[in-house]
């Protein structure tokens, strides 16, 4: 009986960590002009992005002021069927924003996520020879619509203002904690069934 716990016990502890602490990396396509103050807010807000909450986030920045990267560009509007024009023009793993403003932030945001925690095709990523680990150890928290970062226009600095609460239960948000409570109950489930079948055994 032993053994057929312990056994039972291994098979749990090597699945748990591929599934309960992976996450996608996120390929951001940003292109760009050096002229344009609405791209370098934007390029602001990636960087924030990335290094307060989404560490998982690979930003490739193309300015389209060369003519490699404005062909590109184009090459990735043809990608997704754009016809749209003009700067900033970008791709969260695969799904595309034009321009830029303060609505548009959380949108980008919760793209980050929604890409964090499920594949994705990274249609442009292919075309370059660019592609994303499935595997990164860690976890990203619950987009939450109402949390914002706020970008002063002016002066390209970000700021990241507290956030409010939220009283909605989100399975995703608590996704770690509800596996790992799964399966103690399942071990615990299976150590019954065995003791329970022992006892039976030698009455």
């Amino acid at each position: 009986m032993k053994k057929i716990f312990f056994i039972s016990m291994l098979l749990l502890i090597m699945v748990i960590p591929s599934s309960c602490f992976a996450m996608n990396e996120v390929n951001v396509y940003f292109f760009h002009s050096k002229d344009c103050n609405i791209c370098e807010q934007e390029r602001v807000y990636l960087q924030a992005l990335k290094k307060d909450r989404y560490p998982n986030m690979r930003i490739y920045a193309y300015e389209i002021g060369t003519q490699t990267n404005y062909d590109l560009m184009e090459r990735a509007k043809k990608l997704y069927n754009e016809s749209r024009t003009g700067v900033p023009f970008t791709i969260v793993g695969d799904k595309v924003f034009y321009g830029f403003s303060q609505g548009s932030k959380s949108q980008i945001q919760q793209a980050v996520y929604n890409y964090s925690i499920n594949s994705y095709q990274n249609k442009l990523g292919n075309e370059l020879g660019i592609s994303y680990s499935k595997d990164l150890q860690g976890e990203v928290k619950q987009y939450n619509e109402k949390a914002d970062y706020v970008v002063e226009e002016t002066s390209g600095i970000e700021r990241k203002p507290s956030e409010p609460a939220n009283t909605k239960f989100e399975f995703n948000k608590y996704r770690n904690s509800i596996i790992l409570i799964s399966a103690g109950l399942i071990l615990f489930i299976i150590y019954l069934i065995l003791k329970i079948r022992e006892r039976r055994r030698y009455r």
